[in-house]
């Protein structure tokens, strides 16, 4: 059975893993005794989440409702390329072209029904991993099993009946 580490534990890891004097995962688990594939996706983990600072980065993306607004009124009327080198000029990605044009339409009915589907797609993931990792373990066990007993002896259980 895995050992489950606790949340702390593994920002500790993924802390020494990124952060000033960062060692490699192979050196980190050579030193703590632990898997270098659970380091390794611990820290794929971490990359692949929002980052949580207390600051938030400026990112220059920040736009207010008016500036959207007329964004969203100059791309109306191009399409293409036109379209897409105005958004380029913007600094305005696709995406949030996009997105900004459906919650307009739908007057912010997007948003909330896009982080419903979120929240709904992210359980199913979640179910679906769960299963997954039942179907891996059970196949795990089935090798084992097979490793144990011998091919033979667990595919034909009758043979030994009828000597």
């Amino acid at each position: 059975m895995t050992k489950q580490f606790s949340v702390a534990f593994k920002q500790k890891m993924v802390q020494r893993l990124t952060g000033k004097n960062a060692i490699s995962a192979s050196q980190l688990a050579r030193e703590t005794g632990l898997r270098q594939q659970n380091l390794s996706r611990w820290l794929q983990e971490a990359r692949s989440l929002p980052s949580m600072t207390d600051k938030p980065k400026p990112t220059g993306g920040e736009r207010t409702v008016e500036q959207k607004a007329h964004i969203l009124a100059e791309a109306t009327k191009l399409d293409g390329e036109a379209l897409m080198a105005y958004l380029e000029r913007a600094g305005v990605k696709f995406a949030a072209y996009e997105q900004w044009r459906l919650a307009l339409d739908e007057g912010g009915a997007a948003a909330t029904s896009t982080n419903r589907r979120i929240r709904y797609l992210e359980r199913e993931l979640a179910r679906k991993e769960k299963a997954l990792a039942e179907a891996a373990a059970l196949l795990l066990l089935k090798k084992k099993v097979a490793l144990l007993y011998g091919e033979d002896e667990a595919d034909d259980t009758n043979g030994e009946n009828a000597k």
